[in-house]
């Protein structure tokens, strides 16, 4: 696959992003270190917030935090006013995807640029203080591409783990993904670019051949694997793999000495994933059915990940679920229809016929928004350490789109602030969100780098979130985003993205 590289001006432009312009110093030299004074830091533990104190940054970490009287500040640092500001760990989201356009029209017209749109979600990410994600299904080769160029400071944007393909699943144009197969040969060609040899023929195998494809998958580069326990859509109760076949990849996952997640949308399929020594749960609260007590209780006991996608499920993306469960309630004609619309007309009064499968398949799908967000509260009060996660994708070409402008819930960044309110909404305290959207979501990062970042504290990485207001009284107020820091830099967010392509400007969008 063609990778765009930047240019050697592409390198000279993003090396200006980095930092705000600095405060004269003496003879010009470069800060030794930059200080925020007065700000109020919520450190991402949970506990009280500090007051009145000083954040002082020096090579890239967190050298000294303490009350504002405890921290001497080098004359040779830049200083930020952080009076009457609040300071949190930058987010971590721990489920999107950024190189997987919805659409083969999308694949068609953008396919030399995957890397580039790959970047450009993971600045957008940035942009709203994201600055660390998991991208957990895309397509592979882009996705790596743009992780290394992040990762070399190539490019500019939030660090990206990668995991390319949901193993056992095809592509984005398969049965397991969408319900049916591939149409054409493109299509086919496309699914292949996403599951590299790790696709639909899995469940096929036993597990001494699981093993020899997974070990060949991760040597493709991976930095976790994440396993289809169930197929993608929450209202089909179909299995991937038996148990056993579950636990030979998450052995042999673990044996390279990394993590495994999993997509199981049903009780069986979670069963199989947390009996099976899972580390992380996406969307577990996903599902067509109310999530029983069997499940919780293990959840409690084995305690994974479970990376909670409240933006979806929340908010303004739940008030519309609502809305639209409500406008077709009365779809099913007679005088149910006309109770619908306001009309007391009854054309006959015959019984009502028995329910069919069909008909109970139909109301799980009608309910689901309801029975996720039952299923949320009753996760977030189990002991499993929360995260925020979101499906977050770069939206399609916004030339071949209806309305480029409408609202989505899985907005790069913006998704991840949502995800990160709705766990309040579920039940859960401002502080236990934030220590979800940051402490908990760096410890679900693979090779063991949540150890060095994810709190504000002394010797771990400077990724820090100011805000305008304090998220502990409302969190909403997590969107009133004054200032971004990743790796101890300042971000100047207003040029983020750097070389647009989903979201250029208009005048852009179709060339003369």
């Amino acid at each position: 696959m063609p990778v765009r590289q930047p240019s050697a001006r592409g390198f000279f432009a993003a090396a200006l992003l980095v930092a705000l312009p600095l405060p004269a110093l003496a003879q010009g030299a470069a800060p030794c270190a930059i200080a925020i004074v007065g700000a109020t830091v919520i450190d991402g533990n949970g506990g009280p917030a500090l007051a009145d104190a000083t954040v002082l940054v020096r090579d890239g970490k967190f050298a000294q935090v303490g009350k504002r009287a405890d921290v001497k500040v080098p004359e040779c640092a830049q200083k930020v006013d952080g009076a009457g500001k609040y300071l949190t760990p930058g987010f971590v989201d721990t489920n999107v995807h950024n190189a997987m356009p919805g659409s083969a029209i999308d694949y068609a017209r953008y396919w030399d640029r995957l890397t580039d749109i790959a970047i450009e979600g993971a600045q957008l990410h940035l942009k709203y203080g994201v600055t660390s994600i998991r991208d957990s299904y895309g397509t592979l080769m882009p996705l790596l591409a743009a992780r290394d160029q992040i990762k070399s400071g190539k490019a500019i944007g939030a660090r990206m783990y990668v995991a390319g393909n949901i193993i056992g699943w095809g592509g984005t144009f398969s049965k397991t993904f969408r319900g049916r197969d591939p149409e054409n040969y493109y299509e086919e060609f496309l699914n292949d670019q996403i599951t590299q040899g790790a696709g639909e023929l899995m469940p096929w195998f036993g597990p001494d051949s699981l093993r020899v494809i997974v070990n060949a998958y991760i040597d493709k580069g991976v930095d976790f694997v994440k396993i289809g326990g169930t197929a993608h859509s929450q209202t089909d109760p179909g299995l991937v793999f038996s148990e056993r076949q579950f636990k030979a990849i998450v052995d042999a996952v673990h044996k390279r000495g990394l993590m495994a997640e999993t997509h199981s949308t049903t009780p069986e399929g979670m069963y199989i994933a947390l009996v099976s020594g899972i580390d992380l749960i996406q969307h577990p609260e996903v599902g067509g059915v109310p999530i029983p007590d069997e499940i919780l209780k293990l959840l409690d006991e084995k305690r994974p990940f479970c990376s909670i996608h409240g933006n979806n499920h929340a908010g303004r993306a739940y008030q519309q679920a609502m809305a639209r469960s409500t406008a077709g309630a009365g779809g099913a004609g007679g005088a149910s229809a006309g109770a619908a619309r306001g009309d007391p007309t009854e054309l006959r009064k015959w019984p009502k016929p028995k329910m069919t499968e069909k008909g109970i398949e139909d109301s799980i799908r009608a309910t689901n928004s309801k029975v996720m967000r039952g299923n949320a509260e009753k996760i977030v009060k189990t002991r499993c350490p929360i995260t925020t996660a979101t499906d977050n994708a770069v939206a399609g070409a916004p030339e071949f789109a209806r309305d480029p402008n409408a609202w989505g819930a899985r907005e790069p960044g913006l998704g991840t602030l949502a995800s990160i309110e709705s766990l309040v909404e579920f039940g859960m305290t401002p502080a236990q969100a934030i220590v979800a959207g940051t402490k908990n979501g760096a410890k679900a990062l693979p090779h063991r780098i949540g150890d060095q970042l994810g709190t504000i504290e002394p010797g771990k990485i400077a990724d820090i979130v100011m805000l305008d207001a304090d998220p502990l009284a409302d969190i909403k107020n997590i969107r009133k985003i004054r200032m971004v820091m990743k790796d101890g830099a300042i971000i100047d967010r207003d040029k983020l993205p750097t070389n647009p392509v989903m979201y250029r400007p208009p005048s852009a969008v179709v060339p003369e």
